[in-house]
């Protein structure tokens, strides 16, 4: 009984997180300038968490099998994340490295879903554990690049430090979920739970997102408001 409010309680959870990523899909639609690593956010949010989350839900009680869509969520939303640190982090070597580095990330993952999965059980962990390894490094790569600037920045309004901040906190918390889920798939109980830790970071995370957006569509008005030269920067 108690097994069966954990699950029940879990999943009512996952539909609570995945409406949360309604918040920031809105939010980013109502800005109507957003910079080039907002707009790769925006895109993050709406095909990444929101549809195809919903279309995850919907392989999930319909088709009883929904790892196709979960990995194509996970390698989708790290291309756009990676795309936003491309565009806010104007450094050579990572202008120069980044590319390749979701090549081989893109390699892992078909190389992994051909050969290393049980499409009855589970999704192999793999390719999530690079994902969270790569997007951890760049949120901190970006907190480096603040800390050289040595100028005046209110954080807080800062979007991709908003981003570089719910990133580290949930796929630092969330890695482990990831390297666990394929031994625990016979203590659905201790899964569920960990699960439940997993939608509360990601609810934090959504947040983080929203308020990120919402400061980005703000930014380029600014800019142009102070520096004619910015006007260059709107579509």
């Amino acid at each position: 009984m108690a097994e069966y409010s954990i699950v029940a309680f879990a999943k009512q959870l996952n539909l609570l997180t995945l409406a949360t990523a309604v918040v920031p899909v809105g939010v980013g639609l109502t800005r109507r300038h957003l910079p080039q690593e907002a707009r790769c956010l925006l895109a993050y949010a709406l095909l990444a968490t929101l549809a195809l989350g919903t279309l995850s839900e919907v392989g999930r009680y319909v088709w009883h099998n929904n790892i196709l869509i979960l990995r194509t969520e996970t390698w989708l939303g790290t291309v756009l994340l990676a795309g936003a640190y491309y565009q806010a982090l104007p450094l050579p070597a990572v202008r120069r490295r980044l590319p390749a580095l979701l090549v081989s990330f893109t390699l892992l993952a078909v190389a992994e879903t051909i050969w290393l999965m049980d499409w009855h059980r589970y999704d192999s962990p793999y390719m999530r554990v690079a994902q969270s390894v790569l997007l951890i490094g760049l949120a901190l790569r970006y907190f480096e690049h603040l800390l050289l600037q040595l100028r005046n920045i209110r954080l807080e309004r800062d979007p991709m430090f908003l981003v570089s901040v719910g990133v580290v906190f949930y796929y630092a918390g969330a890695i482990s979920i990831f390297v666990l889920e394929t031994q625990l798939t016979l203590k659905p109980d201790q899964i569920w739970v960990m699960y439940i830790v997993e939608f509360v970071l990601r609810m934090a995370f959504n947040g983080l997102l929203t308020a990120a957006l919402w400061h980005a569509g703000q930014l380029l008005p600014q800019l142009v408001h102070s520096s004619p030269a910015a006007k260059q920067l709107l579509p």
